[in-house]
C-alpha cells in the first residue's frame, strides 16, 4: 500500500511548503490572522462610517451623504455591500494561498485510508493474529496517545479548556486501549499528565 495525502480540498500540498523556514511560517500565519480579522470587522468598520458620515450629513447638511435620493441611496447601498463582498472574496482566496497549516494533518487522511484498508483486508482472510501484532509492536496507539496530549496542550495555551479536556481524556483511553494490547508501560508519561490536568 502507498501512502497518498488527501487533503479535504483533493488538493496536493505544494513542494513549495516542504521544508519552509519557520520564520516564513510564523509571518504567514500573522498575516492570516490580520485576513481574519478583516473578514470578521470590515462590515462593522464600514458600516460604522457609514452611519458617522450619515449622522454628520443630518447634522451639518453637507458632505458627500447629505441630500440623497432614494435612488442614489439604493445605489450606495449595493457599492457598500459589492465593495465588501469583494473585500472578503479577496481575502479569503489570500488565506487559502498563504495559511502554511492548511495541508497540516494530511499525514491523517492518509492513516485513516490505510487503517480502513486493514479493516477491508481482514473481511477477504488476513490473519488477525499478525494485525494485532503489528498493532501492538508498532506503538500506534501510544503515539495517537501522545498527539492527542500534545493537542490538549495546545488547547490548553489557548485558553480552550472544554477541546482540551476532550483530549486529556481521549489519551486516557488511548492509554488503556495500548495496555490492552500489552503495552503496560505504553504511554505511561503522557497517561499520568493527562490524569494531573483531569483532575
Amino acid at each position: 500500500m502507498t501512502h497518498v495525502l488527501v487533503h479535504p480540498a483533493e488538493t496536493a500540498r505544494p513542494k513549495s511548503l516542504e521544508n519552509r523556514p519557520v520564520r516564513a511560517a510564523r509571518a504567514r500565519r500573522a498575516s492570516v490572522r490580520a485576513l481574519s480579522a478583516v473578514i470578521r470587522y470590515d462590515s462593522s468598520v464600514i458600516i460604522a462610517g457609514t452611519g458617522a458620515l450619515q449622522l454628520h450629513a443630518i447634522v451639518n447638511n453637507e458632505g458627500p451623504l447629505a441630500n440623497l435620493t432614494f435612488p442614489e441611496a439604493v445605489v450606495m447601498s449595493l457599492i457598500i455591500i459589492g465593495t465588501l463582498s469583494v473585500i472578503d472574496a479577496a481575502a479569503h482566496e489570500l488565506i487559502h494561498r498563504i495559511n502554511p497549516d492548511r495541508w497540516d494533518g494530511d499525514s491523517a487522511y492518509a492513516l485513516a485510508e490505510e487503517l480502513d484498508q486493514i479493516r477491508k483486508d481482514i473481511d477477504f482472510g488476513a490473519d488477525p493474529e499478525e494485525i494485532q501484532h503489528s498493532l501492538h509492536t508498532s506503538g500506534l496507539l501510544e503515539t495517537a496517545g501522545a498527539l492527542t496530549r500534545r493537542l490538549a496542550a495546545a488547547f490548553a495555551e489557548q485558553d480552550k479548556e472544554d477541546q482540551a479536556q476532550r483530549l486529556y481524556a481521549s489519551t486516557l483511553h488511548l492509554r488503556k486501549a495500548d495496555q490492552a494490547l500489552g503495552h503496560d508501560q505504553a504511554g505511561a508519561e503522557a497517561a499520568d499528565d493527562a490524569r494531573k490536568d483531569l483532575q
